[in-house]
C-alpha cells in the first residue's frame, strides 16, 4: 500500500482527472489524502479519500468582474500558482505525516517546490495542454512568476529556475491528461507519461434534473459552457437562441454559476443546471462549448464533433486544434446567434466532422486514463 497525497484546487475542469486518479488509487488499496479547496469536497465528495481542506478561504477565485483579464492573471500568480499559503499547507501536511510519493498540479508551482524541497518522490498532473507550459503567450503571461517562485525556492534551499518549465522538470514524473495527438509536436520531457483523458471521472457535481433524450428521431445538440464562472451568460443564451431554431431536440447545461430559469430556451430545449456528459454523449450529434478541455476531451473521446466558441484560458488553443483536426468547427466569443446556427446546422450536416470526430476516440481509446496515472503514481511511491 502507497501512502499518496494529491494538491489540487478548485478549478472546475481540473478535477476531472484529479479526481478519476484519486478515485482508483483508493480502489487500488492505497491511502490516499487529497488537499485542496473546501468547495471540492462539498461539491464532488471526497472519493474515498481523506481530504484536507487548504487553509486558502474558499472564495479565492470571487472576481467581480470575470472578464478583468489583467486582475485574473494577478490573482492565479498570486493566490494560487505561488501561492505561500498553498505552498505552508503543503510543507506542513508532510511534516505532520509523511507520503511515499506527492501528485501536485501542474499549475500549483510553489506548492510543487514544497513537496520537492521534502524530498519526497514528486509528480505534477498536466490537466491542460502541456505544450501551453512549453513556449508561447501563457508562458510569457505567467513569466512575472518566476522571480516569485526563485525567492520561495531560495528560502526552502532550492536552487534558481529560468522558467515555469524547469519547475515541472525538476519532478520525478509529468502526467499528462491528453494524448499527443491533440498537440503540435513540441516534444515532450523525459519525465513525461502521457495517460490520456480520464472519460470516466466521477461527476462535479450531482446531477440536478432529468433529462429525456426520446427515441432519437432528430439530432441532440448539447450546449455546455464552463462549470465555473467566466461570464458565460450572454453566450450561453447567444448558443440557446441558435439551436431554438434549428430541426433539432437540444440540452443546455448551465452549471453552477447560472440559475436555469434565467435562460430563455426554445420547446425542442431543456435546460438543466448539471448533467454528467457521460450519461448523454453516446445520444449526441453535436456538443457546443466553450472548448473547456474536459469537454473537448470528453465529447471526441465519444467520437462527437464540436462548435468551439472560447472565452479564454486554454479555450482558443483547445479549439484551434478540434479544429485543425477536422473534428469541429470554431467561432469568435461574439459569434451572433445566425452564425452559431450556420455552423451547428453545417457539422451536423457534414458527415467528415462526425468521422474525424470517431478518429480521435480511437485513438484517445488507445491511452490508459486515470489507470495508467494511477499506476505511474504508485510505481513512483515504490521507488
Amino acid at each position: 500500500m502507497a501512502r499518496c497525497l494529491i494538491v489540487t484546487w478548485d478549478g472546475a475542469g481540473n478535477l476531472v482527472s484529479t479526481l478519476g486518479i484519486a478515485r482508483t488509487l483508493v480502489a487500488d488499496g492505497h491511502d490516499v489524502r487529497m488537499m485542496g479547496h473546501q468547495r471540492i469536497v462539498e461539491r464532488c465528495g471526497s472519493v474515498g479519500t481523506r481530504f484536507l481542506p487548504l487553509t486558502q478561504p474558499d472564495d479565492w477565485d470571487d472576481m467581480e468582474d470575470p472578464d478583468d483579464f489583467e486582475a485574473e492573471m494577478a490573482l492565479l500568480i498570486n493566490d494560487l500558482c505561488c501561492s505561500t499559503s498553498i505552498a505552508n499547507d503543503v510543507a506542513a501536511e508532510l511534516d505532520r505525516e509523511r507520503a511515499d510519493a506527492v501528485l501536485v498540479d501542474c499549475m500549483l508551482f510553489s506548492a510543487i517546490n514544497a513537496a520537492l524541497a521534502s524530498g519526497i518522490p514528486t509528480a505534477t498532473l498536466f490537466h491542460a495542454p502541456y505544450s501551453l507550459f512549453r513556449g508561447g503567450p501563457l508562458v510569457e503571461m505567467f513569466a512575472p512568476a518566476v522571480a516569485l517562485l526563485n525567492t520561495q525556492r531560495r528560502e526552502l534551499g532550492l536552487g534558481p529556475v529560468a522558467s515555469l518549465a524547469d519547475v515541472h522538470d525538476a519532478c520525478d514524473v509529468a502526467l499528462v491528461a491528453l494524448p499527443s495527438e491533440f498537440e503540435p509536436d513540441a516534444g515532450d520531457a523525459p519525465n513525461v507519461v502521457r495517460f490520456g483523458p480520464v472519460l470516466d471521472a466521477p461527476p462535479l457535481a450531482a446531477p440536478t434534473g432529468a433529462v429525456d433524450v426520446r427515441d432519437g428521431s432528430a439530432p441532440i445538440v448539447l450546449v455546455s459552457l464552463s462549470t465555473s464562472q467566466q461570464g458565460q451568460a450572454d453566450l450561453l443564451q447567444r448558443c440557446a437562441d441558435a439551436v431554438a431554431g434549428l430541426p433539432v431536440r437540444a440540452i443546455v447545461t448551465t452549471g453552477p454559476s447560472i440559475d436555469p430559469a434565467t435562460v430563455r430556451c426554445g420547446g425542442n430545449t431543456q435546460v438543466v443546471s448539471y448533467v454528467p456528459h457521460v450519461d448523454l454523449l453516446s445520444k449526441i450529434s453535436l456538443v457546443i462549448t466553450h472548448a473547456g478541455l474536459g469537454t473537448v476531451m470528453a465529447a471526441l473521446g465519444a467520437g462527437v464533433p464540436l462548435l468551439c466558441v472560447p472565452m479564454g484560458r486554454d479555450q482558443f488553443f483547445n479549439a484551434e486544434r478540434t479544429e485543425a483536426l477536422g473534428a469541429g468547427r470554431m467561432l469568435p466569443p461574439d459569434a451572433g446567434v445566425s452564425m452559431i446556427a450556420a455552423a451547428a446546422t453545417e457539422i451536423l450536416h457534414d458527415g467528415r466532422f462526425t468521422d474525424a470526430a470517431k478518429r480521435m476516440a480511437a485513438t484517445i481509446g488507445s491511452y490508459d486514463g486515470a489507470r495508467g496515472a494511477a499506476d505511474a503514481l504508485a510505481s513512483l511511491a515504490r521507488g
